[in-house]
């Protein structure tokens, strides 16, 4: 939005503006978090801040090398808007889309325009975070549930993600399905157990799952060229997307 105001009408200004402004500040806040990790795990910050910077520049390469091989054997998938059960490019193509779409912010999001709700939505969600901020500190309690622990903002976006192409965003699932198991079940009725393993097999979730990502990628999804089906059983669906995420007629 800032960008739009600043160099309107110019998409690639737009787009150099959110690299090194938008993204930088998530990288970093991810690194925060990685760093809070640590100190859950006991890592000492400099040896987890070192790793960091190790697994960064590291990252940088690898992801040069893996994005080339992917676009060079899935490039027609990757154009497509729903993609497939394995390959999108939504998420990349969404750069080029804020960019063009932002740049003509006077045309898209002004007064009298389509899109006019969009600029408004984010004034309405601080309102909303706002007024939740009143009402738990003049009413804690609702009932012994304490209104301070509706984290509002994180409701706010996920809760946008509701009209995306449900092939991309059917994951939620599996995130609210996990959220509530560790952070409801055994926080309140297994506290020895979450306070004992609970950040140790969040860790180990985190690295093996993107491990195995990456292994799959290659060996099975065709990340490399061709790829390897699953074979059919009860668990798969055969008419359709494997993982069960339905996609746009």
């Amino acid at each position: 939005m800032l960008a739009g105001l600043m160099v309107p009408e110019r998409p690639i200004g737009n787009m150099y503006f959110s690299a090194w402004s938008h993204s930088v500040i998530s990288n970093c806040v991810n690194l925060c978090g990685d760093l809070k990790m640590g100190e859950y795990l006991k890592i000492p910050p400099r040896v987890m801040f070192l790793t960091q910077i190790y697994g960064t520049v590291l990252e940088g390469f690898v992801n040069y090398a893996v994005m080339v091989s992917i676009v060079g054997a899935h490039r027609e998938l990757l154009t497509e808007s729903d993609g497939s059960a394995v390959w999108s490019g939504a998420s990349i193509q969404s750069y080029n889309t804020n960019a063009a779409s932002w740049a003509l912010a006077k045309y898209l999001y002004g007064a009298g325009s389509t899109y006019i709700l969009v600029p408004i939505g984010l004034a309405i969600g601080a309102g909303i975070v706002a007024i939740h901020r009143i009402v738990s500190h003049f009413v804690p309690r609702i009932r012994g549930f304490a209104l301070a622990e509706i984290n509002m903002p994180q409701l706010i976006q996920y809760a946008g993600f509701t009209p995306y192409n449900q092939s991309q965003t059917c994951v939620i699932l599996s995130w609210i399905t996990t959220g509530f198991f560790s952070q409801f079940y055994l926080r309140n009725y297994k506290p020895r157990i979450f306070r004992d393993y609970m950040y140790l097999v969040t860790g180990a979730f985190d690295g093996a799952s993107l491990f195995v990502l990456f292994i799959l990628s290659f060996s099975v999804f065709g990340a490399g060229g061709r790829s390897v089906p699953f074979p059919a059983w009860w668990g798969n669906n055969a008419n359709g997307n494997l993982d069960h995420c339905p996609s746009a007629e």
